[in-house]
Order: C-alpha cells, then structure tokens, then sequence
C-alpha cells in the first residue's frame, strides 16, 4: 500500500506495451481495496514521443483496482468536468500506479453533456493489435457503465465529493509546505 501524501506517478501503457504517457507531481489521497484517488494542481505529463505539457487545470483522479476504466475528474471555474479513459485496471509498484489505456474516453460536462471520444482511435488499435472478441466485450461494457454512471451522477461523477478531495489535496499539500 502506498502512503497518503506520497508523491506518486501515473503511467500508461497501451496493449502492445509501448508507452503511452506519464504524469508527475502527484500526490496519494486515498488507497483502498477498490482504488487510488489523487490530487495535483498542474502535473507535468510526458507523451510517448517525449513531447511533454503541463495541465491547465487541476484535477483529482480515481484509479479503479477492478474496473476497467479511470476518471480525471478537472476542477475548472465553471465546474468539474469529468474524463473518463476505458482502461485496464489499475496497479500499483513502488510509487507508480501503471495501467493499459483502451483508447476510448468518455467525457462529461458540468451541464452533463455526455460524448464518446476516440472510436476511431479505438478502431484502429483494435485492428493493429489484435483485440481478442472478449476484451473488445470488456472494453465496451465499460464504457457503458460508465455511461450510466453519468447519468445518474453515481460515483465518481459527484462533484461535492471532488470538490471535498480537491480541499484534501489542498490540505496535504499546504502540510507538506510547512
């Protein structure tokens, strides 16, 4: 188990195990048998080609142990907007939390405008690399539970509770601070 306050780093990979992006500046707010949670302000991300950005926003993010799929969960000023990868579930080794992006994202709005993203991306990975017909089965019953949780604001999709481990973070961090 890894440790509240700990700086952590998110990596993703894709099926075939190349790299696919990493993310710095992270930090634990909560592990438990189910997920991780964690916070950043503005994390420094690397892309496969080793082009790197800093997020605009911050943002806190659930890591599902079980479920094949993650939320970035971005605190903007005019609400929380929720990004949703399908991906495998989330492990953790040392202070790296590593999973396999699936392509296919889901994107909420704070007005609860739902879309679907990257089917073609999707698609065309699928075909590349070999998708067996039972993870092409995983990968979309994801998604639409997922798609369900949006509608009915089901966790993670509840903005109080981001809203609560957004203060959290920002406790940990002012802690750390001092």
């Amino acid at each position: 188990m890894l440790n509240v306050g700990e700086d952590i780093v998110i990596c993703s990979f894709k099926h075939n195990g190349s790299f696919h992006r990493l993310w710095e500046d992270t930090l634990l707010l909560k592990e438990d048998e189910n997920m991780f949670i964690v916070g950043n302000l503005k994390a420094k991300v690397t892309e496969s080609d080793g082009r790197f950005w800093e997020a605009r926003e911050p943002a806190i993010t659930i890591l599902f142990k079980k479920q094949w799929y993650n939320v970035i969960c971005m605190i903007r000023s005019d609400g929380v907007h929720y990004y949703c990868n399908i991906a495998s579930p989330s492990i953790s080794q040392d202070n790296t939390i590593t999973y396999i992006d699936y392509d296919l994202d889901i994107g909420m709005s704070p007005n609860n405008n739902i879309r679907i993203l990257d089917e073609m991306e999707y698609k065309r990975h699928s075909e590349q690399m070999e998708y067996s017909y039972e993870l092409d089965f995983i990968i979309k019953k994801a998604m639409y539970e997922v798609i369900i949780k949006c509608k009915k604001r089901e966790f993670p999709f509840i903005d109080e509770t981001i809203n609560k481990y957004f203060d959290k973070y920002l406790k940990i961090l002012k802690e750390k601070e001092d």
